[in-house]
């Protein structure tokens, strides 16, 4: 029994003296140390610090694809920028983290949203899951997150903008008067690409661009109140901006199997992260109970 008390404390005292290039070597994070060498941050990471670090686990880059790895590894100044998204200056313990819509400074000078999901307890940074957390290091902490983090690239509205499978959603967030109130939040979306919008067929959809109120309606249905990644999920009925009806969802619990919405709508592309928010793309447009009807 004394040995064994001897080694745990040789051990501790060993990890008290290793940084935090020490401490992922000894973890076996492989692919992160070598990004980390590649982008040249070997001298900024075993520096004094303290640092806090959300390391993707080797299981994260294989999701991540060896095809976005090799592109970032082409460009060392991206690949920085990248890495220095998952930094943090100062020391961050998992209980700081426990605070729903918390933002963290990142090294490369863009937030961190952090989220704190008390049906399962799960810490999201920027949707990614924190899996292991507090391992200590000489020069500060790393939190082991099951995906790879990327920065939002603009709010709920921008990012429909932007993407040409929104085509339709653009028109009718634009009709409904609403492409301001979607630069607000923090929102969570449940964004219909265009094949959905195409499902409900041409009459419809230019039926409701053509009734700005009831489209209005329609839309805020697909919208709830703060951001609302996969991983906290849970099946359940949640509250809309539409505020007369309820939708279903059914959670997944992994990342392969899509979130059921209302029975009828299913996730194509989950956790696409904005500056105000999530949004996660489905195949069918929602409609409000209380709306059928009049659809």
């Amino acid at each position: 029994m004394l040995r064994v008390l001897i080694l745990s404390l040789c051990a501790a005292a060993t990890l008290a003296q290793s940084n935090i290039l020490d401490v992922l070597n000894s973890r076996r994070e492989h692919t992160l140390l070598d990004l980390i060498a590649a982008a040249g941050l070997n001298s900024t990471l075993a520096g004094p610090g303290p640092f806090t670090i959300f390391a993707p686990s080797e299981a994260a880059f294989r999701y991540y694809g060896s095809a976005k790895l090799n592109a970032l590894k082409s460009d060392p100044t991206q690949l920085a920028n990248f890495l220095k998204y998952h930094v943090v200056s100062g020391i961050v313990m998992s209980t700081d983290l426990m605070v729903n819509e918390k933002m963290l400074d990142s090294l490369a000078g863009t937030n961190i949203r952090v989220n704190y999901y008390m049906y399962n307890k799960h810490i999201a940074v920027e949707g990614a899951r924190v899996t292991s957390s507090n391992i200590k290091a000489s020069n500060g902490i790393i939190h082991i997150i099951d995906h790879v983090m990327e920065a939002p690239t603009g709010t709920i509205a921008d990012i429909i903008a932007s993407n040409s499978d929104f085509s339709t959603l653009k028109a009718a967030v634009d009709a409904a008067g609403l492409t301001s109130a979607l630069q607000d939040g923090p929102y969570t979306m449940f964004a219909p690409n265009n094949a959905a919008f195409a499902a409900l067929g041409d009459d419809k959809v230019n039926a409701l661009l053509a009734d700005p109120q009831l489209l209005k309606s329609i839309l805020l249905y697909h919208v709830i109140h703060g951001t609302l990644y996969s991983t906290g999920m849970h099946s359940g009925n949640l509250h809309t901006l539409e505020q007369t009806d309820m939708e279903r969802i059914i959670a997944s619990y992994t990342s392969t199997r899509p979130i059921t919405i209302d029975g009828t709508a299913h996730s194509v592309t989950k956790d696409i992260s904005a500056t105000n928010g999530v949004i996660h793309v489905i195949d069918h447009v929602l409609i409000p109970s209380s709306l059928k009807s009049s659809v």
